[in-house]
């Protein structure tokens, strides 16, 4: 079996990155080698995924790969000294503050990934669906999936209309930012958009089980649609999400990706990175022009390393809470955790703050720590260090085994399409949890993931086939 053999290459590079970095200058220098270091074990975490899996895209690649552009993003920059000056992290701390969290990310990375192999249980006998029994199940879980996305779109298609016409409102007067300067509702107040958020992953569930073309080309225009609101109204996260998931569609149940298209896709992906740039530029301007966006977009490498710089600030929270504890604040022993959990709690008027965002939410915690006016966001890595400081590794070991059991569409996930289903609504849901607390995994486990399953495995007895 494959897999010992790339985790102990995992756990070998560790140790090389490790005795490299203790004989590095602390300079600029340094920190350009940590960025060679970084982007070697990247490189090694696609390569031992695929070789592993046999897969060269996957929800677990995206996720992996949004982790290292957010949490080191900057790192890579470095080597080739391209960092945006308005969002370079060396204008805010110095090489000895930045060279230590760049080790400590690149660990936690390493361990996330050898976590996430440690889940794969690889193909242990052929499936073979000509049993009865198999081909019921299967059945009742496309069934099931099916009458899922049937409920989340009849739930949510009227807030979501609502929903989206007020985003474009809003934007079309203020520019992106009126979005946070509207007045934050809880609660039963926070209705419309709670339920306005289950309508992709009912578009979802209804196209990954869809035989008809006429309707999945329908839901394919829907996810197109999603994906252009957000980029003209700014919400650059939401659309690259939207996109990343149509590819990953594509190349897994349509037709795989071979190498020459591969190669137009990377090309194409510069561009559209390199859109995400100006439109940085343009969002909070609310009488931009966006055709004059688009033509500045394309094929400005300035506009790519902007957009990079600006995704790889979250390098950021890993050196500010490096900085803070436990030389400030003391380490939380899991707090964070343990309130993310009861953010599965609703507010229903009990409290102005639910305890989860009180306590739970590391945004606010460094953006009061360091008296920031804006929110730094946060990260998994910074958390993991927040919670048991170099010992966080234990944590991201056991966030790679879970997320790695979610990620993995390997031939049993795919013969399952409740597990294929629960692989893509989960990657959609918390990329963004690479910048951000706990507590919004836990929210996308308990409100989507979790309810899925039940109903489809319990209600409509679509048994998954071992």
């Amino acid at each position: 079996m494959k897999t010992p053999i790339y985790i102990t290459g995992s756990l070998l590079l560790a140790a090389i990155i490790y005795a490299v970095y203790i004989t590095l200058p602390v300079s600029d220098a340094g920190m350009q080698m940590m960025g060679v270091l970084g982007f070697v074990q990247l490189f090694y975490s696609l390569f031992s995924w695929y070789k592993v899996t046999r897969l060269a895209l996957s929800p677990y690649i995206v996720f992996l790969v949004a982790a290292y552009v957010f949490t080191y993003g900057q790192s890579f920059l470095c080597i080739i000294g391209k960092v945006n000056p308005e969002y370079d992290l060396t204008e805010l701390f110095l090489p000895s503050s930045i060279m230590p969290a760049q080790l400590v990310t690149l660990m936690f990375l390493n361990f996330f990934h050898i976590g996430a192999m440690l889940s794969n249980k690889g193909n242990r006998r052929r499936i073979n669906l000509t049993l009865q029994s198999d081909e019921r199940y299967r059945y009742n879980q496309v069934r099931g999936i099916r009458k899922v996305g049937k409920l989340f779109l009849w739930i949510s298609v009227i807030p979501y209309i609502v929903d989206r016409i007020s985003v474009l409102l809003v934007v079309l007067s203020y520019g992106y930012t009126g979005i946070y300067m509207q007045e934050e509702k809880i609660g039963i107040f926070n209705i419309v958009n709670i339920l306005s958020q289950y309508f992709i992953p009912g578009v979802l569930c209804l196209l990954l089980v869809e035989t008809s073309k006429s309707r999945r080309r329908l839901y394919v225009f829907l996810l197109v649609f999603e994906m252009c609101f957000w980029l003209y109204t700014g919400g650059r996260s939401n659309g690259v999400i939207i996109a990343a998931i149509l590819l990953m569609y594509y190349h897994i149940c349509v037709k795989p990706i071979r190498f020459n298209q591969a190669v137009i896709v990377a090309v194409a992906g510069f561009f559209f990175v390199s859109l995400l740039g100006v439109i940085a530029e343009t969002r909070s301007d609310s009488d931009a022009d966006l055709s004059e966006a688009i033509s500045k977009g394309f094929g400005d490498s300035n506009a790519f390393y902007a957009a990079v710089s600006e995704m790889g600030f979250s390098q950021y929270p890993m050196t500010a809470t490096m900085e803070l504890i436990p030389e400030m604040y003391d380490y939380r022993y899991g707090s964070s955790y343990f309130y993310a959990l009861t953010s599965v709690i609703p507010n229903l008027g009990f409290w102005d703050l639910h305890p989860a965002m009180k306590y739970g939410n590391m945004n606010a915690w460094l953006q009061n720590a360091m008296n920031l006016n804006f929110g730094p966001g946060y990260s998994i890595v910074a958390e993991a260090y927040a919670n048991f400081g170099n010992f966080g590794f234990l944590v991201m070991l056991l966030l790679g085994y879970c997320y790695g059991l979610i990620f993995n569409v390997n031939e049993r996930n795919r013969k399952n399409p409740l597990l294929l289903v629960l692989s893509f609504i989960f990657c959609f849901l918390v990329i963004k949890t690479v910048r951000n607390s706990f507590l919004a995994t836990v929210r996308s486990l308990f409100y989507y993931i979790l309810p899925i399953y039940l109903i489809v495995v319990y209600y409509y007895k679509g048994k998954l086939i071992k």
